[in-house]
């Protein structure tokens, strides 16, 4: 890839990995207040499906060398 097209990838997942922060903020919130079984089951899952995309994105951000691993 080019210089620029990294940058344009580089963008793209660290705006991927704010946006999940923001999501699981709000997907947390609403299930702190969710007295409904069927709600918090839901909440449960969203916020299990968006750890396993946070996790994909920061893989790739890994890989292109957005963050440095932490041991």
């Amino acid at each position: 890839m080019r210089k620029k097209e990294l940058q344009d990838e580089g963008e793209k997942i660290i705006s991927s990995i704010r946006t999940i922060q923001m999501q699981l903020a709000s997907v947390r919130s609403a299930f702190a207040n969710a007295t409904d079984e069927a709600l918090i089951d839901s909440y449960i899952y969203e916020t299990i499906a968006l750890h396993k995309k946070y996790e994909y994105f920061l893989k790739e951000a890994k890989a292109l060398g957005l963050v440095r691993k932490i041991s």
